[in-house]
């Protein structure tokens, strides 16, 4: 196979391809990822993420298509969930001392004159690319932009470089495909320790996304914190839930799948699942409980 390994978003990428194919496509694949490591972070200065945010209530800007096409997307699950996934949390998350990339394991709060508050609508997704700041609420694209960032990637790839097979793993965030022939054995990371396994998949064509509470979290004065917040109350989530996989066709739907396993109640989330996704699995580690999969859809 041929391969690119690359560091960026504070992850390692890793892109395998068939050798020999007629395209030169490690350089395009590189300038992907960094533009959107550059322009779609909160923690880049007067990037185009920034100068959205930057906006005062009422004003509108004209983004580029990719990132309007990014922000629809998100928030048409923000509606679907009911805003529980919420891409407009980055005030919330400073307030918990997110206010840095990571590594780190102390934080303290950005001050906020008063606590940063929470509107069903905060901005109005206008013709033209253009978006308007209807609340004093800021976005964060976080890891939904990265999901958003492979399946773009993904699908160029497997549609002008080769179909034959493919994989894109961002930290364990992954698409891939195969016209029939090749079969992709994913491992599932122990929550605790990234480097063992505690389970393992096998799939030719489709994408997979895991969200965990022990790798992204910090103390903030006495309070252990994580970095999965409820969108409807800008409080981290409290759930026993430490670590959640989702397979899908989507890795969008996977990336919101998996944070949704961390607030919905069982019975709940089997029903977004049933509705939201045709087929899916989910592979969940509970404090103090054994891992298993559910699946919707699947026969």
């Amino acid at each position: 196979m041929d391969t690119l390994t690359l560091q960026i978003m504070n992850t390692e990428f890793y892109i395998a391809m068939p050798k020999g194919s007629h395209f030169t496509w490690k350089e395009k694949a590189e300038k992907w990822l960094q533009y959107v490591a550059q322009e779609w972070s909160r923690f880049q200065p007067s990037n185009e993420l920034s100068q959205l945010n930057d906006l005062k209530m009422g004003e509108t800007l004209r983004i580029s298509s990719l990132l309007y096409d990014c922000l629809v997307q998100a928030d048409q699950y923000y509606q679907l969930s009911h805003g529980l996934f919420s891409p407009y949390l980055k005030l919330q998350l400073e307030q918990h001392g997110y206010n840095q990339s990571f590594p780190f394991v102390t934080a303290k709060s950005k001050t906020f004159q008063n606590k940063p508050f929470i509107v069903d609508q905060p901005f109005q997704f206008l013709d033209d690319g253009q978006v308007m700041k209807v609340a004093q609420q800021e976005i964060d694209l976080g890891g939904f932009a990265k999901g958003y960032a492979i399946e773009k990637l993904a699908n160029w790839l497997e549609q002008d470089v080769s179909s034959d097979f493919g994989l894109i793993d961002g930290g364990g965030d992954m698409k891939m495909w195969s016209s029939g022939e090749k079969t992709w054995t994913i491992g599932v990371a122990d929550a605790w320790n990234i480097d063992k396994e505690i389970s393992s998949i096998k799939m030719k064509t489709g994408a997979i996304a895991t969200s965990n509470q022990v790798y992204r979290s910090w103390v903030q004065g006495t309070k252990k914190k994580h970095h999965l917040l409820n969108g409807q109350t800008g409080e981290v989530a409290e759930t026993d839930v430490l670590q959640a996989s989702v397979v899908t066709s989507s890795l969008c739907d996977a990336e919101v799948g998996a944070k949704l396993c961390f607030l919905m109640k069982e019975d709940e989330l089997q029903q977004w699942f049933e509705k939201n996704c045709q087929q899916s699995a989910r592979f969940i580690v509970k404090e103090g409980k054994a891992a298993n999969w559910r699946m919707t859809g699947v026969k």
